[in-house]
């Protein structure tokens, strides 16, 4: 137990190494521009302390984004106090090499879906021929399906009583979980859900947007 709590003051929960392994055998040395259909990937700048979108439709125009999906993938399951932070360099067609200093999209978009609307947005402005003629807002051409990977937030965990004794350490670490990080990527996952929620809606596309999310038990 102390060995356990100790080292997780000191370091991620997992090294890592075996996730990694896996994800690098099976995607090899695929690229973002590989991929068989249009994809977002949400990751975040620990560096730079801002949002980094791998996006397919991009990589024409931002070619340094041309990076491995190996470590993508890495990089935006990179979970703060779960895995170890992720860097990389890629070198685009164009010659330029970019550094990514990486951790867990979750933290700039827990609920990607949102993400996924706004670059097809873009493209639409674009006039890209896979989506014109459909207008920016016509939400009634938009068919959005918003998988979530499930939530235990129904065991209720934590309450005001508790959390009014916490300093940083309980904060960070309470029962093998960390409050913080819960309440961060848990709320914004449930702001995105809420917003497009209600956008649908106002404009009358409710049947156009389905979020799907299960209740796990720990």
């Amino acid at each position: 137990m102390i060995r356990s709590l100790f080292r997780s003051l000191t370091g991620p929960k997992y090294d890592g190494k075996y996730l990694c392994k896996l994800i690098r055998e099976e995607l090899g040395a695929k690229r973002l521009s590989d991929t068989l259909t249009n994809v977002v990937i949400p990751t975040f700048d620990i560096k730079n302390l801002q949002p980094t979108i791998f996006s397919s439709s991009e990589v024409e125009n931002s070619p340094t984004l041309d990076a491995r999906l190996s470590d993508i993938c890495i990089s935006t399951s990179a979970a703060p106090t779960y895995l170890p932070a992720h860097y990389f360099k890629n070198e685009g067609r164009d010659g330029n090499v970019q550094e990514f200093n990486r951790i867990d999209g979750g933290i700039a978009a827990n609920n990607p879906a949102l993400v996924a609307i706004s670059q097809v947005t873009n493209q639409v402005f674009d006039k890209n021929p896979d989506f014109f003629p459909v207008k920016p807002i016509d939400y009634g051409r938009f068919l959005v399906i918003s998988i979530g990977t499930g939530t235990s937030k129904v065991e209720k965990r934590y309450t005001a009583k508790m959390a009014a004794k916490w300093g940083v350490l309980g904060w960070l670490l309470h029962g093998g979980s960390s409050p913080l990080v819960d309440a961060f990527t848990q709320a914004s996952s449930d702001m995105v859900d809420f917003l497009l929620c209600e956008v649908f809606q106002a404009l009358r596309s409710k049947s156009n947007f389905l979020r799907i999310q299960l209740s796990l038990l720990r």
